[in-house]
């Protein structure tokens, strides 16, 4: 939460104070300078936030592997655990790497996807 509240803030900074001071001269309330200067201007922040927290949603390792070790019933298992499962206790390393580049196969599909809908190469601020 801390890494994504900083990378907020620092898009934040970058959004030139001037630009609020015309919405203020134009009328703008508050809430339509958000809508039509700060949320634009921080799409591309935003982007890659979304895309940050939903590759690190799939680091959930730790928490099952000391907690409930994928159980009860493999009612907890992820992914991550099965490669970890598959590559040293059952000692299949190969199919445990290719679980794993299937995995990060699916992750760039995610990543790139995610990218393209929020358009995150554009900025506004030209």
């Amino acid at each position: 939460m801390g890494y994504t509240a900083l990378l907020v803030f620092a898009g934040l900074m970058t959004i030139p104070e001037g630009l609020y001071e015309a919405g203020r001269v134009d009328g703008a309330s508050e809430w339509r300078m958000f809508w039509s200067i700060t949320l634009p201007l921080l799409r591309p922040v935003l982007a890659l936030v979304l895309v940050i927290t939903v590759t690190g949603s799939f680091q959930v390792f730790d928490t099952v592997a000391v907690t409930t070790s994928g159980g009860p019933g493999d009612a907890s298992r992820v992914i991550q655990y099965y490669i970890f499962d598959l590559a040293f206790q059952r000692l299949e390393f190969g199919y445990a790497a290719a679980v794993s580049v299937v995995l990060f196969a699916i992750l760039a599909v995610v990543a790139f996807v995610q990218l393209r809908l929020t358009r995150a190469n554009e900025s506004d601020l030209a």
